[in-house]
C-alpha cells in the first residue's frame, strides 16, 4: 500500500512539474508595408479627388506599427447656381504630392486608428464669377502654389488573413475612412467687381493668405503587417 501511495505521490508531482504551452503572443519586430487607391471630396473649394498611396514601416508589436507614406491626389470639381436674378459658376482644380510618417493602433487584430504628420507639395486654384439682373457681375481666383504641411487620420477595418506562429503576419484588404487636412500657407486671392449701372469697376490682390482644406477619403487597399 505505501508503494502504492509513493507512485502515485510521484506522478502527481511529475505532473505538476511539466511546462505548460505559453499562449502565443505576436513579438512584432518585422517590416510591413501596404498600398491603396481612395475617392474623395475636397472641401471648402468642392472638388471629388482620385489618389494613390503606398507605405512601408515596421511592425513593432501586436498593437502598434510606425510607417512611412507616399501618395498623390488630385481632382476638379465644377458648380454653380442659377435663379431668377443671378447666376454663378465655380471651378475648382487641384493636385498634391505628399509625405507622411504615421502611428497605427490595431486592436482584435481587425480594427485600426492611425495619424500623423504629412508634408505636402502641390496646387490649389478656384475661380468663381457671377452677375445679376441688376448689372452688377464679380470674379473671384484663388490659388495657393508650394509646401503644404498637415496632418493625416484614418479610421479602418482589415478583412485579411490573421497568420499564427512564427510569422504572425497580418494580411489583406482594408477599408478605412481617412482625412487629409493641409494648412495653405501662401495663398493667393483676387477679387474684381463690376457694376454698369455706375460704369465703376474694382479690383484687389491679397497675397499670403493663409487657408485650411479637408480631403475626406474612403481607401481600399492591401496592407501586410
Amino acid at each position: 500500500m505505501r508503494a502504492l501511495v509513493f507512485v502515485l505521490c510521484f506522478l502527481s508531482l511529475s505532473a505538476l512539474a511539466q511546462p505548460t504551452d505559453a499562449p502565443a503572443i505576436d513579438p512584432g519586430g518585422r517590416v510591413r508595408w501596404g498600398i491603396s487607391a481612395d475617392l474623395g471630396w475636397h472641401v471648402p473649394q468642392s472638388a471629388l479627388t482620385l489618389g494613390l498611396e503606398g507605405r512601408a514601416g515596421y511592425q513593432v508589436g501586436s498593437v502598434l506599427s510606425l510607417y512611412g507614406v507616399l501618395g498623390f491626389t488630385g481632382g476638379i470639381g465644377v458648380g454653380g447656381t442659377i435663379t431668377s436674378e443671378s447666376a454663378s459658376i465655380k471651378v475648382t482644380g487641384l493636385i498634391y504630392g505628399y509625405l507622411g510618417a504615421l502611428a497605427e493602433l490595431m486592436f482584435g487584430d481587425r480594427f485600426f486608428l492611425a495619424g500623423g504628420p504629412v508634408l505636402a507639395l502641390g496646387t490649389l486654384a478656384g475661380v468663381t464669377t457671377g452677375g445679376n439682373s441688376s448689372g452688377q457681375g464679380q470674379l473671384i481666383t484663388s490659388w495657393a502654389v508650394g509646401v503644404k504641411p498637415g496632418f493625416d487620420v484614418r479610421l479602418g477595418i482589415g478583412f485579411g488573413r490573421v497568420r499564427g506562429p512564427p510569422t504572425f503576419r497580418r494580411g489583406g484588404f482594408n477599408l478605412a475612412l481617412d482625412a487629409l487636412v493641409l494648412v495653405h500657407p501662401n495663398g493667393v486671392v483676387g477679387r474684381a467687381d463690376l457694376d454698369t449701372n455706375t460704369g465703376t469697376f474694382g479690383a484687389e490682390v491679397k497675397r499670403d493668405e493663409a487657408f485650411t482644406t479637408v480631403t475626406p477619403m474612403l481607401m481600399l487597399g492591401y496592407d501586410a503587417r
